[in-house]
């Protein structure tokens, strides 16, 4: 009976992807939830394949799980991969129906698969994946996940031991993850001419050791907590990292990869993007522990475009914008994110799109994630203007206000076609525009651009 509501679920929705991915071109949740709607246990019922890959944390997993699944397909495997689902059950549901036999067989050579770091309970439990990836833990989406202890628990109480965890040396809380209970192997950054000796960011999760709760030293600070701690009354490190990045380039975008036999990689990465040197390196790691060759990796991420994803750049009539996905309730995305305004010299428009769009639906009370976020970006003299959009643009301006910007530059906008009418009008090919956007706003800076191109076609 249970194999029957299997093949059901399996055949429904096989048959709603195929309608929803190719007569109207996208990616859903709806196939999975479907199938869990018919077979509440379908997850457990795949087969999987000969390797599956589970990539987790606050930040980067998205852009981490892409590149793996990139770099993969360069080394001639297969790859599941859940890009056009959610990162929750329904989503990896959805991607694995769409790579598998009647049987539940998932005829991939590899799954790659992107998991939200408070489902694990819903996934870990429902097979055992060979690697674990977890890129950080922050503070993120508060009314929803409270604090990185309870994330952390969430995501610890569930490890199986089979399972390798790939974990980021220079964050001392994911990188406690199965201790004592799984095989674990270390990636990191090196110190770079950025690190600071103390914590410059509004927000530090973890200042107290987390074996004796005395007060934490750090070597240095890359950003927020994500360095070197250091506990001088009990003795408490990081374990040493197999693999690592050294030499960073700012101002040239490039870094070296270190791996676990001497080789030594000097790769590029999204220049003012911090964050995807912690990402390629991660993917790096899982890469050689998979056996890919060296080569292949090199070569996989110089030829991997930043034209398409959650960084874009284009140009419209001589205006150059650049589109940048900013995590909504996530202060550390967010502060990270806006940092990439230091690595540009050229006046510029800015546009924060970084509250709810769809407030009627995805709305969120709690707005104190903005007061964590470090603004400071925002008060160079080469920002000309700052249009903040949506319903919650006054709640952002009175924020700005606060942290000290000039309000003089504010420009606010609730009706999103207005917005778009302004920033269009108002553009110039003497600065660039750069769009600071959360994850229900992609519509909105489509009405931008278009706007921008219409403009430009004239």
């Amino acid at each position: 009976m249970d194999k029957l509501r299997f093949l059901i679920a399996l055949i429904v929705g096989k048959v709603s992807i195929f309608l929803l991915d190719k007569i109207f071109k996208r990616g859903t949740n709806l196939p999975g939830e479907i199938m869990l709607k018919i077979c509440p246990d379908a997850l457990s019922r795949f087969t999987m394949p000969k390797t599956t890959v589970c990539v987790t944390g606050t930040n980067g997993k998205t852009g981490t799980s892409n590149l793996l699944t990139h770099i993969i397909r360069n080394s001639g495997k297969t790859v599941v991969n859940n890009s056009k689902g959610s990162n929750m059950a329904p989503g990896l549901v959805t991607a694995l129906a769409t790579e598998c036999t009647l049987g539940g067989k998932v005829t991939a050579d590899v799954a790659v698969l992107e998991v939200d770091e408070r489902s694990s309970q819903f996934i870990y439990t429902k097979f055992v994946p060979d690697y674990i990836l977890c890129t950080n833990l922050f503070r993120d989406s508060i009314m929803r996940n409270g604090h990185s202890g309870f994330i952390f628990d969430k995501i610890n109480d569930y490890l199986d031991e089979k399972t390798t965890l790939v974990l980021n040396g220079n964050d001392g809380i994911s990188g406690l993850l199965g201790e004592n209970k799984c095989n674990r192997v270390f990636f990191s950054v090196n110190k770079t001419e950025k690190s600071t000796d103390i914590c410059e960011d509004t927000v530090c999760d973890l200042i107290a050791c987390p074996k004796c709760n005395h007060k934490l030293d750090y070597e240095f600070y890359h950003y927020n907590h994500i360095g070197v701690p250091k506990c001088n009354f009990c003795g408490f490190m990081m374990p040493e990292s197999t693999y690592f990045a050294s030499d960073v380039d700012f101002e040239n975008g490039t870094f070296v990869f270190n791996g676990d036999k001497g080789e030594s990689l000097a790769l590029p990465y999204q220049k003012g993007n911090f964050f995807n040197v912690f990402n390629i390196t991660g993917a790096c790691a899982i890469c050689r522990l998979m056996g890919i060759d060296i080569d292949i990796i090199a070569n996989s991420i110089e030829d991997l475009s930043s034209k398409t994803g959650r960084f874009q750049e284009n140009k419209f009539g001589g205006v150059e914008v650049v589109s940048m996905l900013s995590k909504n309730q996530n202060p550390i995305s967010c502060s990270q994110s806006l940092k990439y305004l230091d690595s540009t010299e050229k006046d510029k428009d800015v546009v924060l799109l970084i509250t709810d769009s769809n407030d009627k639906v995805h709305g969120h009370e709690d707005i104190s994630w903005l007061y964590d976020t470090d603004f400071a970006p925002l008060t160079s003299d080469k920002i000309r203007n700052i249009y903040i959009g949506g319903s919650r643009c006054y709640d952002l301006a009175q924020c700005l206000e606060i942290k000290g910007l000039d309000t003089s530059k504010f420009v606010l906008f609730e009706n999103y076609d207005e917005l778009a009418k302004e920033v269009s009008n108002n553009a110039s090919s003497d600065r660039n525009i750069v769009i600071y956007f959360e994850l229900y706003a992609t519509s909105v800076v489509a009405k931008i651009k278009n706007a921008l191109k219409e403009k430009g076609d004239k």
